[in-house]
């Protein structure tokens, strides 16, 4: 890895920079402290960014089938109502 760069409190930090960092952490790290580049080392983060993205996609799918489920029980629960009356 390069040297890591001075750090200066008065520096201006971005919207996308501010969403970057919510998104993770340690890229952001990488990319403005540690000055690592997407040039510099594009294997690892092409391997990070497959990963952020295979989870992003199993919570989307944890989160609809946990709606289903809700559902499905809602849905239970209205036919045991309807047939008592």
């Amino acid at each position: 890895m390069s040297a890591q760069r001075p750090v200066n409190p008065a520096r201006f930090i971005s919207a996308s920079e501010l969403g970057e960092y919510a998104y993770c952490r340690r890229a952001w790290w990488l990319r403005t402290v540690a000055g690592v580049t997407t040039a510099t080392q594009g294997t690892r983060f092409e391997a990070g960014r497959a990963a952020h993205w295979r989870h992003g996609a199993s919570l989307l799918l944890a989160r609809a089938l946990a709606t289903a489920a809700i559902l499905a029980l809602l849905g239970a629960a209205l036919l045991v109502f309807l047939r008592r009356s």
